[in-house]
């Protein structure tokens, strides 16, 4: 069996799955295991199957050994030219023992793992032993194992690859990636200013490894250099001289105001130090704060910059480069805002709804070296990180959409962080949640809104609803102060805990800012913050009661219901059918 290099990624499955049944009827046919074991498929056992003296052991549901030693195997075949099959449930010596892992739970701890989401499919045997067939289609980039090693298949085991290799193989079956192509340049064409910004910028992340290589050495292990000598275009991109500006900075007091500072000529310096030039003047423009709330914290940027890099490199990684101009950076200084517009659409099927869930690259090679550099996360995570380190500081959202040209601006949007969601989001249990997307942009919606429902915190994560609710579950099993992060109510939606409540609104000042950034409106709220509210509960519920808006709201269940009533003789609710404790309100114009 051969698996063609190069194919869609379903008709890569299509031939996977193919390999697969021909294997198994030869397997049923009496073949043997190292028979039939081909390049393209292999038989693996469970971890832990195996008791003193080899005797086979009824293996785990849900085993992080198990979903480890096979994250590291699909790694591999994501490397290797073509993908592959692993069939789980057979024993080193053959036999038939079948596969106890649960085939959902699995395939979600291998993408946790090595950030890729195989095909996993369930195939049962005549006599009744249960198999997982692992379809893994070839990767577009380099994968790394869980101990950051890139490795391949050769012949029927996995062996190390570098870097350069990888790219080169790549390029020589496909040559679909510009930017792996080998150019003429070699090393003696590399800026030494551009190893010196390298290493000021990686001290800027905590990684700094590159002391320990010659400049040669360490392009090897970057894999832009390339065994001929020769650099890869990315490597031209990243490390020569480049002819023109790239990166551009205008700062400006207010929007449409005077520019405090214009954009300056950056252009005979490489990508890498024109990076470094643009980092360290942001550096300067986002000054720090300190909170009014007597809180005992560092200082604290008014745009966290986490999200200011992940930004900026985002529109460096995955810009069009077939256009001449340059990603514009503006810094409003009166709103603490950043705006990146970086040349060419979306691609891949990426949309502006879809950032936070879908990873495609434009530029895979360029794409792996700012990874392998240490300058960004792996593919998909810098757009979370985005998210998580504005919102947790009570900041917007970051906008990210395309514009005509085509052209995608991402819009960053600080100022004083809000000690009503710091405090909140640093009360929740466990604490390695707090740097959960989900828990920061659950909180986020609660803080906003009042309440929570699946399909708001699906829109917001941009993942269906069936997904979401795992977030639900995420949210529920935290908990602030001994208490449910989340509180159920009858007619569905989930409130704040009462711990959060308290800790967002016990400082006036703090939730009076709060307030005129949009969030913690519903806390005791005017007419106009009610009607809101109310409307907003109702079309999600289907009806509300004063035990419901009290709960909500903080007001007395009279108070709440005085204001239903209130909002009835101006036709906006009206009563339901059912009346005593199951009495409520729905929308009059429904």
């Amino acid at each position: 069996m051969a698996i063609q290099p190069g194919g869609e990624v379903w008709e890569d499955r299509r031939r996977l799955s193919a390999a697969v049944d021909q294997a198994l009827a030869l397997l049923a046919a009496g073949a043997s295991a190292d028979a039939v074991e081909v390049e393209g498929v292999d038989f693996k056992e469970e971890a832990g199957r195996r008791a003193r003296g080899g005797v086979v052991v009824p293996g785990q549901p849900r085993s992080e050994a198990v979903a480890s030693q096979l994250a590291d195997e699909v790694a591999c075949l994501a490397n290797t030219p073509g993908g592959g099959a692993l069939v789980v449930g057979i024993a080193d010596d053959g036999r038939l023992i079948g596969a106890a892992s649960e085939r959902d739970w699995l395939r979600h701890r291998i993408h946790e793992r090595v950030d890729l989401a195989p095909a996993v499919d369930e195939r049962w045997l005549p006599d009744g032993t249960r198999l997982l067939a692992i379809m893994v289609a070839e990767s577009r980039e380099p994968a790394e194992n869980t101990k950051d090693q890139l490795r391949w298949r050769v012949g029927t085991s996995c062996a190390p690859v570098d870097r350069s290799e990888w790219w080169a193989e790549r390029l020589r079956r496909q040559g679909s990636d510009p930017l792996a192509a080998e150019t003429s340049r070699t090393v003696s064409a590399v800026s030494q200013g551009a190893m010196a910004a390298t290493r000021r910028l990686l001290r800027g992340v905590g990684k700094n490894d590159q002391h320990d290589h010659s400049d040669r050495e360490y392009l090897t292990r970057l894999g832009v250099l390339l065994p001929s000598g020769r650099l890869t275009a990315a490597g031209v991109h990243m490390f020569c001289p480049a002819p023109r500006t790239v990166l551009e900075l205008a700062v400006l007091d207010v929007v449409g105001g005077d520019v405090i500072s214009g954009p300056p000529d950056l252009s005979g310096l490489s990508l890498v130090e024109q990076l470094g030039e643009i980092e360290t003047r942001l550096d300067a423009l986002d000054s720090s704060v300190v909170l009014q709330s007597g809180l005992k914290l560092d200082p604290i940027r008014r745009v966290p910059w986490p999200a200011v890099r992940e930004a900026l490199l985002n529109a460096i990684v995955h810009r069009d480069w077939l256009p001449l101009e340059p990603v514009h950076l503006t810094w409003v200084v009166a709103d603490a805002s950043l705006d990146v517009v970086s040349p060419g659409g979306f691609a891949g099927g990426v949309t502006s709804e879809s950032v936070l869930s879908a990873r495609y690259s434009r530029n895979p090679a360029l794409a792996d070296l700012a990874r392998a550099m240490g300058l960004v996360e792996r593919q998909g995570i810098g757009v979370d990180r985005m998210y998580r380190e504005m919102i947790s500081l009570g900041h917007r959202p970051p906008v990210i959409r395309q514009e005509p040209g085509p052209q995608v601006r991402t819009r960053l949007v600080g100022g004083q962080p809000l000690s009503a969601v710091m405090v909140s989001l640093g009360a929740v249990s466990p604490a390695d949640r707090q740097r959960d997307l989900r828990v920061a942009i659950g909180l986020h919606v609660m803080l906003r809104d009042g309440f929570l429902t699946a399909e708001t915190l699906a829109a917001l994560l941009q993942v269906p609803v069936e997904e979401a609710e795992e977030g639900l579950d995420v949210l529920a099993a935290c908990s602030v102060d001994d208490e449910s992060m989340i509180r159920s109510t009858p007619a569905g939606p989930w409130l704040p805990a009462r711990g959060i409540v308290r800790r967002a609104t016990g400082d006036p000042r703090s939730l009076e800012q709060a307030q005129r950034r949009g969030l913690l409106g519903w806390h005791r709220p005017d007419p106009r913050a009610a009607e809101k509210l109310v409307r907003a509960y109702v079309a999600a519920a289907g009806r509300m009661s004063s035990g419901e808006l009290a709960a909500i709201t903080g007001l007395t269940t009279q108070g709440a219901l005085n204001m239903l009533v209130r909002m009835e003789g101006e036709g906006i609710v009206r009563r339901g059918t059912t009346q005593g404790r199951r009495a409520h309100f729905v929308l009059a114009d429904l």
